[in-house]
């Protein structure tokens, strides 16, 4: 069942997503100011685990996950910023922005549309299949904003098929804020050296 706080979760991801994709859009932003605010998100972690930082602390408090806020203070948030970095950093600024509104809308929708399936995920035994098909659904639909629908598609869907997949290295579990973009760029590139777009 969704709870408050997984709703205001999918909505703030989803205007992050937007909001970034529309300034790197206007050349507003670009990887240099991604990674200076990713770094400085790290630095907030570290603190407010120690100490309470007044603005900071009240985000946390209102959009953290319990065990988050324990372990690691705004974890999501952090790996979003990465991601979204890494894809600016490396890839075409369509195949970044594509990908990056492939985590707002997929990821969100996913979250939000899964725990109403009845169809288990082939990769998590806690999600349900359902929202993978409706977060494939709404990040293609946000893909096809700077790509070709065939890129949109495959990226999309393989993505949120991911997305159910725990990664983790040493124990520590890899945030599909950053997988899921990093994806999508791989397979929106690959893609377009098979059948350039």
């Amino acid at each position: 069942m969704l709870t408050k706080l997984e709703i205001k979760r999918q909505v703030i991801h989803a205007l992050l997503g937007v909001m970034i994709v529309t300034l790197l859009y206007f050349d507003l932003i670009g990887s240099t100011v991604l990674f200076i605010v990713f770094v400085a998100g790290l630095m907030f972690s570290f603190m407010s685990r120690h100490h309470r930082i007044p603005v900071v602390d009240y985000f946390l408090k209102k959009f953290d996950r319990e065990k988050d806020l324990e372990e690691f203070p705004g974890k999501g948030a952090i790996f979003y910023i990465l991601g979204a970095f890494l894809a600016v950093m490396i890839f075409e600024k369509e195949i970044a922005m594509a990908s990056i509104l492939i985590l707002a809308f997929g990821d969100s929708v996913s979250r939000l549309a899964g725990p109403y399936g009845y169809l288990k995920h082939p990769f998590h035994n806690e999600k349900f299949f359902e929202g993978v098909i409706a977060g494939a659904i709404a990040a293609f639909l946000g893909a096809l904003i700077f790509i070709p629908w065939l890129p949109a598609l495959l990226a999309s869907s393989v993505s949120m098929l991911i997305e159910g997949i725990d990664l983790r290295i040493k124990g520590f579990k890899i945030d599909d804020n950053l997988t899921i973009p990093l994806v999508s760029c791989i397979i929106i590139y690959v893609t377009g050296i098979i059948i350039p777009f």
